[in-house]
């Protein structure tokens, strides 16, 4: 990839956008937030395509600059006192969701308890159970090591199973 075209970017954004915002979306939960985010992320990715040397995959690359701005923007709502961990907005629950998760009202808890996972774990758990990516290619694009992908995806159930747990006990729903 030494001489790009703008032909080129564009058939990236063809074959790559509705990855990358379903991506974005599980990750905030906000349909409109997701699209914010998949703008900043096209701008990013457009100004440093130049740079792009191929030692990844293109969407791999993507997704690492999703997940980083991601975390910006997680960090920046965190700050301004915006995250409500006990709100899962609109739409949240319509996310496609494992099968066997046929309740509404069992997919607005799962939705809740990823949504309130920390960044690095909702990051892990959605590209692992959502996006099916492996281990591996987490660590790639995450920038960490197979072994905190792991702990994050073994941390990261627990949480959910501690938050849905409750769940089962508020509701009586157990299946």
């Amino acid at each position: 990839m030494d001489e790009r075209r703008p032909d080129d970017f564009s058939e990236i954004i063809d074959r790559h956008s509705r990855q990358l915002f379903s991506l974005l979306y599980r990750l905030t939960g906000d349909y409109h937030a997701a699209q914010d985010l998949a703008q900043d992320v096209w701008l990013a990715a457009y100004r440093d395509y130049g740079n792009f040397q191929g030692r990844s995959e293109v969407f791999t690359w993507l997704y690492r600059i999703a997940v980083n701005r991601f975390k910006r923007y997680h960090r920046s709502r965190r700050l301004r006192g915006w995250l409500g961990l006990d709100q899962v907005p609109e739409g949240a629950a319509s996310v496609e969701m494992p099968e066997g998760l046929e309740s509404d009202q069992r997919s607005r808890a799962v939705a809740r308890a990823v949504a309130g996972l920390p960044p690095d774990f909702r990051a892990a758990v959605t590209l692992f159970y959502f996006d099916e990516r492996d281990c591996r290619k987490i660590a790639e694009i995450l920038g960490c090591s197979e072994g905190t992908v792991k702990s994050r995806l073994w941390r990261g159930r627990r949480m959910l199973a501690k938050k849905l747990m409750g769940f089962a006990l508020e509701t009586g729903v157990t299946q």
